[in-house]
């Protein structure tokens, strides 16, 4: 019989556990969407902002604490407030730069490299930046404005589909943010996947520890800690994507420590960005630190040329000038390769 000491214990531990869910949870929920209230909040004027933009905006609160007020430039300003120049039609941006449309299998995977499949585990993010390759992947019937609905994963398809190939050693989590999943939604896919035995890595590409670092709690790392029926699981790899050093406050350093502390391989992922991170001191900055706080820079990717953001678009040429630059003031390991995907490519092409 369990003494009342202990009872009492683990009813205050569910009630901790209950409650960081219902904070990043509600952090979503309470998100500014209005462009109009975002400029109000920051002291901004409206004026080249797109305050009835089709691609909706969503900015929690954490995210807005590191913009700085009464800066319209401000690096993380730029990311995640529509203007209007997403409306500028320029040749060459299509809303399907990658070439993904009308190859996602029923259940949500695809598979394009060898020995490595992704699944879109749905369309929601806690942030909608304003760069993203994905922004037109609405689902059919979802209104203008209002945030899209996760899809409804089949954990065991997908899994039968896996253990059919056995050159399948990776699977990537991508979406949407994987991390938008539950708890328990997110446990059932892992589990399902690490009963398949060819693979040995699942990899997270996330920007959630960045936006709302709450989400990193002991929940969530109890999940990635789970085993399979053997008593084995899958190397646990999370890709970060983060862009400007000034995304990574205090609490979120915290939330990547919590991770490596847990055992999870931690790599980040940074995009290109005019006006935001196209200098020597942003990127050696953005690099360096990652580094400090145990974090592998992998890729520095060439935009994806997506109707709407267009204005964000840097050269190769001087993205690779700024990549011959950083590796003067940085280590090796501290500069990512420079990047671009091309839709039937076996891989990332190198950009030398």
């Amino acid at each position: 019989m369990k003494s009342k000491t202990t009872h009492t214990n683990s009813k205050t531990a569910l009630a901790a556990e209950e409650n960081s869910t219902a904070v990043w949870k509600k952090l979503v929920s309470d998100a500014v969407h209005d462009p109009a209230e975002l400029c109000r909040r920051l002291g901004i004027s409206d004026e080249n902002v797109n305050l009835d933009p089709g691609f909706p905006m969503l900015v929690p609160e954490p995210f807005l604490q590191r913009i700085t007020p009464q800066n319209p430039l401000d690096p993380l300003l730029l990311q995640v407030l529509p203007r209007k120049e997403e409306s500028i039609v320029t040749p060459g941006f299509t809303t399907d730069p990658v070439g993904e449309n009308g190859h996602l299998n029923p259940e949500g995977t695809l598979s394009k490299y060898y020995g490595r499949s992704l699944i879109v585990t749905g369309n929601l993010c806690s942030s909608h930046c304003r760069f993203c390759f994905r922004r037109h992947m609405l689902r059919p019937g979802v209104e203008k404005n209002r945030l899209p609905v996760g899809f409804n994963l089949d954990s065991k398809t997908i899994a039968a589909r896996f253990e059919a190939d056995p050159t399948l050693h990776e699977v990537i989590l991508s979406g949407g943010d994987p991390l938008m999943l539950g708890d328990g939604q997110l446990e059932n896919l892992m589990y399902h996947l690490n009963q398949v035995p060819s693979i040995k890595r699942i990899r997270i590409h996330t920007r959630m520890p960045i936006i709302i670092p709450q989400r990193i709690t002991e929940d969530l790392l109890k999940v990635f800690g789970k085993k399979n029926r053997s008593g084995k699981s899958a190397q646990t790899i999370i890709v970060l994507h983060t862009n400007h050093p000034n995304e990574l406050d205090t609490e979120v350093c915290r939330s990547i420590e919590k991770l490596i502390d847990s055992g999870i391989v931690l790599l980040s992922q940074t995009v290109l960005l005019r006006q935001v991170n196209d200098t020597v001191t942003a990127l050696a900055e953005l690099f360096e630190r990652l580094i400090n706080v145990g974090v592998i820079p992998y890729y520095l990717h060439q935009l994806d040329r997506v109707a709407g953001a267009a204005h964000f678009e840097v050269s190769p040429e001087k993205g690779c000038d700024l990549i011959t630059q950083l590796r003067t003031q940085l280590p090796g390991y501290a500069v990512p390769r420079y990047v671009r995907e091309i839709p039937g490519e076996p891989g990332k092409v190198v950009l030398n």
